[in-house]
């Protein structure tokens, strides 16, 4: 007499295959994220260098403008020096132009430190940018063998739903709803064999000897003391 637990404990290889399948795809976007999580260093980086060069950029720009300003100055000092009419005045026109000429001239040395700045800065940009392109293009491949990891596997779990379905239809109903219940709360088998010593072989605790003899009794479906796992003793 075929024992009622056999196509039960077939069915549970497969669902233990589909467990392990569906956990695999569930982990796969986690590793992919891990992967690319490796380019937050160097993204980083290259934002903090964009922005420091941002940065040089309109600092020069700003000291530019000064400049101008300050030639207009000169120009418009100048301009008045034509007309002055005292030596006093022409004197004041030359101390002002005289100072506004070194102000120009300490911001032009500050144009010259900016400038060298943002020659430097531009070079770390272009190695950043460098460095994370040589990143992606390591990890692109990494990434395109978990896509097609995915798919085999997705591929690989629409078959053991169907052979799973199928084997499903060759199991005693009441006994499948049972089976089912402890699975879902066990999360690894919901049958187990009977191991030599008459010990569970969910929770290893030795089960009592009527325990152990029912589980060979294909009219009787007997449960472990213990962790309530479905014990399956098949004749040899």
């Amino acid at each position: 007499m075929l024992h009622p637990l056999e196509p039960i404990y077939a069915l549970q290889k497969k669902d233990r295959r589909l467990i392990k399948l569906m956990r695999e795809i569930r982990d796969i976007p986690q590793r992919k994220s891990d992967i690319e999580a490796q380019l937050a260093g160097s993204a980083q980086k290259l934002e903090i260098a964009l922005d420091s060069r941002k940065h040089t950029e309109a600092s020069l720009k700003e000291l530019e403008l000064e400049v101008e300003s300050l030639k207009e100055r000169i120009t418009k000092y100048k301009n008045q020096q034509m007309e002055a009419t005292t030596n006093d005045q022409y004197r004041a026109f030359v101390k002002e132009i005289g100072g506004v000429e070194r102000e120009i001239g300490e911001r032009e040395d500050k144009e010259i430190e900016l400038m060298e700045a943002l020659e430097k800065g531009k070079a770390i940009v272009a190695e950043c940018k460098e460095k994370l392109a040589g990143e992606k293009a390591g990890i692109a491949g990494e990434l395109a063998e978990l896509d097609g990891r995915t798919a085999e596997l997705t591929e690989q779990l629409e078959q053991v739903k169907s052979d799973r379905a199928r084997a499903a239809e060759q199991c005693d109903k009441s006994i499948l709803q049972k089976y089912t219940r402890i699975l879902n709360n066990k999360r690894d088998f919901a049958v187990v064999m009977v191991e030599p010593g008459n010990h569970c072989g969910g929770c290893h605790m030795k089960l009592p000897p009527q325990v152990a003899n029912d589980a060979r009794n294909p009219t009787k479906i007997v449960g472990c003391n213990f962790c309530g796992r479905i014990v399956y003793n098949p004749v040899p």
